[in-house]
């Protein structure tokens, strides 16, 4: 079997799972995946695992594959993950970042200029973008694989919260771009301290805000 089908079944697949075209706790049907990516069940049953393993997916016997659901359980969990790494990197790590890397969260921040009354889904999607660019800048200061590898699965699953939110919290854009200029300033004034905690306080709010839109979604208690 080509490797690029299998590839190709995995992308498509997993794409759609991250776009919540295939929504959480949407149940997906093998033939009907072999009809619409143009494949035999073999690719596609080795995507499904690759993505089972990425808990995008469970297998479950004589029901089909059940597209993971996102629940507070889940938030609470990438939450309380993201607020024991993230701090910890800056208060440890930061003060090994690059000029480089400070001229690039700077132009990050100028990308994350947001005016709520023009806030749609293009504008949330670039902004989400945005942060990440910077999040990932800041955890690839510890230069640990293990942390990145943490961080990149975290990401997956954040990602799909972030696009069932839409639009709907433009007030939430305009304050996280506040917390991310208060992390950037204790970063430039070398006070790795307060950056940490500016993080966590940070991350914290950005947890409410992420439960909230959880409970507004009827597939993802």
């Amino acid at each position: 079997m080509s490797m690029n089908l299998k590839q190709k079944a995995y992308t498509i697949i997993k794409n759609k799972i991250l776009n919540c075209e295939y929504v959480p706790n949407m149940y997906l049907n093998e033939e009907l995946l072999c009809k619409e990516i143009n494949a035999s069940r073999t690719p596609i049953r080795d995507a499904l695992s690759r993505l089972e393993q990425e808990n995008l997916v469970s297998i479950i016997p004589k029901k089909g594959v059940l597209v993971a659901p996102l629940t507070i359980n889940d938030i609470n969990m990438i939450f309380e993950t993201r607020m024991l790494l993230e701090p910890y990197i800056i208060k440890h790590y930061g003060h090994t970042i690059t000029e480089e890397n400070l001229s690039k969260l700077k132009d990050i921040l100028q990308d994350m200029n947001v005016d709520k009354k023009l806030v749609d889904e293009t504008t949330v999607h670039s902004y989400y973008n945005t942060d990440d660019a910077y999040h990932r800048i800041l955890v690839e200061l510890s230069n640990n694989r293990y942390f990145l590898q943490c961080y990149d699965s975290i990401f997956v699953q954040n990602f799909r919260l972030r696009i069932m939110s839409g639009d709907q919290l433009p007030e939430r854009l305009i304050s996280s771009r506040k917390e991310h200029v208060a992390i950037h300033n204790y970063i430039l004034n070398q006070n790795y301290d307060k950056a940490s905690e500016a993080m966590r306080e940070h991350l914290l709010a950005s947890k409410e805000a992420a439960l909230k839109v959880i409970m507004t979604k009827d597939f993802s208690i």
